[in-house]
């Protein structure tokens, strides 16, 4: 068995992924790496692992999330974590906020050939732009620092809202620092894919 096909194996268990939704999970994976010739989506290197390092990476948000379904996905780049939450819950509606072009014509090719376009917005704008709008759950994957992704974001949380955001071993400091110009209450969860890593769940989150 090739590892790519074990990793699309243990993410389907671990997920109870159907049948189904593993085919447009393949279909994604094939248009990241034909549209990854053209244009830098990913880091190279991850393609061969793609199931752990994004697929993965990013399915691990979707229990933290408990009850949210409308979701607002910061710099959404390749998709991570936004449109591969779309694929795995089709009960929910998910902005992807996009500021280049090029990559929300990818976006937009994917949520088509998976058929998500249906609960799926692609925001061709710098987040600064974007209609104001409130949502359950704020998410954002290499995007920014905590106090720029609550400075961004803000505007578009109401008091339930719950932030989800993937970072790495630096993330103490960047709790700190957040914790300078804004209130919140947070906890860390463990990264599935990266033992440094760590999800910060915020809540409550307001200007000092």
């Amino acid at each position: 068995m090739s590892d790519i096909v074990a990793q699309r194996d243990a993410f389907a268990a671990e997920f109870n992924v159907s049948r189904e939704t593993l085919v447009r999970l393949d279909r994604y994976a094939e248009l990241l790496a034909e549209w990854q010739e053209r244009m830098n989506l990913v880091g190279p290197s991850t393609l061969p692992n793609i199931w752990d390092r994004h697929f993965r990476d990013s399915a691990q948000l979707l229990p933290i999330a408990r009850t949210g379904k409308r979701w607002l996905d910061i710099g959404a780049g390749g998709g991570f974590p936004g449109l591969v939450l779309a694929i795995l819950d089709p009960e929910s509606n998910i902005n992807l906020v996009e500021s280049i072009t090029k990559k929300c014509n990818f976006l937009d090719t994917v949520a088509r050939e998976t058929d998500t376009a249906g609960h799926v917005r692609i925001s061709n704008v710098r987040i600064e732009a974007l209609a104001v709008s409130k949502y359950d759950v704020i998410t954002a994957r290499a995007a920014a620092g905590l106090e720029t992704l609550f400075e961004w974001g803000l505007r578009f949380a109401g008091p339930q809202t719950r932030w989800l955001l993937p970072k790495g071993a630096r993330v103490e400091e960047e709790l700190a620092s957040a914790a300078k110009r804004f209130h919140f209450d947070h906890q860390l969860i463990p990264s599935r894919t990266d033992s440094a890593a760590r999800i910060v769940v915020a809540t409550k989150v307001k200007r000092r």
